[in-house]
């Protein structure tokens, strides 16, 4: 018998919630409440607040997170009085004072964004995907998210000429350089950090749900097998149903009861098909103010 997955869906303030969870995450993936998105959801931010805001945060994330832990933070801008406010680039710079090494920039490409008409702007296609983590080199496993090379190569490769076998820097000294005859035999290659997913196509109940595919290729990429992963804005659950789907444990902390509610739900749905000999629920009251629900899972 396959051990147990576990996932806790925790109703309340991550700030308080955290604190028993020290040195034990493997991965934080979360998308954070939009500036002026959500009423009555961490007091619906201000942009001008909102970098102070999310650094109330900080301290907890870094402790819960192991050394070689990873933050990814899906996060947009907004637009006030017709213009960007750059509280987003703001937030991250904060972070980064704060001692977390900004690794990369994924960009979340939607291929199905929503329609509409501005008279000085155009659709939103996309978000920002930052990877943030404790130390210059964090769990990080390109294996698993590898994609097909094409079927350029079966022709590209047939013939190498001499300037194939060898390394081809790049003409303007920029240090880059390739060499050809190094991809024969080769059938996978590393994707680009341009994520091209669509827009789910309903809410789950809540404003705001990326595809599951979006963290499921993070928690791929920068957590080991059996690892925790931890969203500390849960929503509807989505980061708990990818990792449970790629074999991790998942902690879900929100301060929205109704939305603890509406990951539980769907994660018994989803997740266990509606078997109930997938999944045992308890309950626990060992924090102050807060009501937990811990589902026990096994696949």
């Amino acid at each position: 018998m396959k051990k147990l997955l576990d996932c806790r869906i925790i109703h309340g303030d991550s700030r308080e919630v955290l604190k028993k969870f020290k040195g034990r995450v493997d991965l934080i993936v979360t998308s954070p409440p939009y500036a002026d998105a959500r009423k009555k959801h961490y007091d619906s931010i201000q942009p001008d607040r909102y970098a102070e805001w999310l650094m109330t945060f900080n301290e907890l994330f870094q402790d819960v997170l192991k050394p070689d832990g990873s933050l990814i933070l899906n996060i947009k801008d907004k637009v006030v009085g017709g213009v960007r406010h750059r509280y987003v680039w703001d937030t991250i710079q904060m972070l980064s004072k704060a001692g977390w090494y900004a690794v990369d920039d994924y960009i979340w490409h939607k291929t199905n964004p929503m329609p509409g008409f501005w008279p000085n702007r155009l659709r939103d296609g996309w978000e920002y995907c930052f990877h943030l983590s404790k130390s210059k080199k964090p769990y990080f496993n390109s294996n698993d998210i590898k994609k097909p090379i094409g079927s350029w190569t079966s022709a590209r490769l047939a013939k190498l000429g001499d300037n194939d076998l060898n390394r081809h820097n790049s003409s303007n000294a920029s240090g880059f350089g390739r060499d050809i005859s190094r991809w024969v035999g080769r059938n996978k290659v590393l994707p680009s950090n341009v994520l091209s997913l669509p827009l789910v196509g309903k809410n789950m109940g809540h404003p705001a749900v990326f595809p599951i595919t979006l963290p499921q290729f993070f928690i791929k990429l920068l957590s080991p097998p059996g690892g925790l992963i931890l969203d500390p804005f849960a929503g509807s659950g989505t980061t708990g149903l990818a990792a449970l789907l790629e074999d991790r444990n998942c902690i879900l902390v929100d301060n929205n009861e109704e939305y603890c509610e509406i990951a539980k739900k769907r994660i018994e749905r989803e997740f266990t098909n509606g078997r109930a000999d997938k999944i045992n629920i308890s309950r626990e009251s060992n924090l102050k103010n807060l009501r937990p629900r811990i589902a026990s899972l096994t696949l």
